[in-house]
């Protein structure tokens, strides 16, 4: 059962990290040095999610919401992220 929990955590993980780079790239506007400094970031620094928020305002409405729709999306992958830790 283990294994199981541990394949589904990583697809899982995997998933969300495939979200935050598209998140950054509609952030970015094709400036791949902001890219490759925003993507080393660690989503756990407040600083950081505070720099995602400054560029996310600075996009126009329809990207805003196109943002906000992958944020959802990665926040749901993170609940169940949560759930198999606690199963384990």
């Amino acid at each position: 059962m283990h294994g199981n929990i541990e394949r589904a955590y990583d697809a899982l993980w995997a998933e969300h990290q495939r979200i935050h780079r598209i998140h950054v790239k509609i952030l970015v506007h094709g400036d791949h040095k902001l890219e490759r400094r925003l993507m080393k970031g660690k989503m756990e620094d407040g600083k950081y999610l505070d720099e995602l928020l400054d560029y996310e305002e600075q996009l126009p409405r329809p990207e805003q919401r196109r943002v906000r729709k992958l944020t959802r999306y990665g926040l749901k992958i993170e609940k169940l992220m949560d759930a198999l830790v606690r199963l384990q």
